[in-house]
């Protein structure tokens, strides 16, 4: 007799937050990871992703750390690792 296997609410689910990016230079928004170009403008892709992905306002993280606007890199580098995260508003 086989014991038949199931996915139920009490298995843990994977947070697509802290899976492996699939590049090395990339940006994450939705749990969903595009490719970026190294030496584009930083500010503008920025600009570009949050506008497709239709985020009004927005946080960025860079390799896990919160950027602020005004301490943003000029270019995309290298094995940067960026994720934007819808900024929520309501209540304040």
């Amino acid at each position: 007799m086989t014991e038949e296997r199931y996915w139920d609410n009490e298995e843990e689910e994977m947070d697509l937050y802290d899976s492996e990016p699939e590049y090395n230079t990339y940006v994450r928004v939705n749990g969903s990871e595009s490719p970026l170009t190294v030496g584009a403008n930083f500010a503008q892709t920025i600009k570009d992703v949050a506008r497709d992905a239709g985020l009004g306002k927005f946080r960025v993280f860079l390799n896990g750390e919160e950027v602020r606007p005004s301490s943003a890199p000029d270019t995309i580098q290298e094995g940067m690792g960026l994720e934007l995260r819808p900024y929520d508003t309501a209540g304040f």
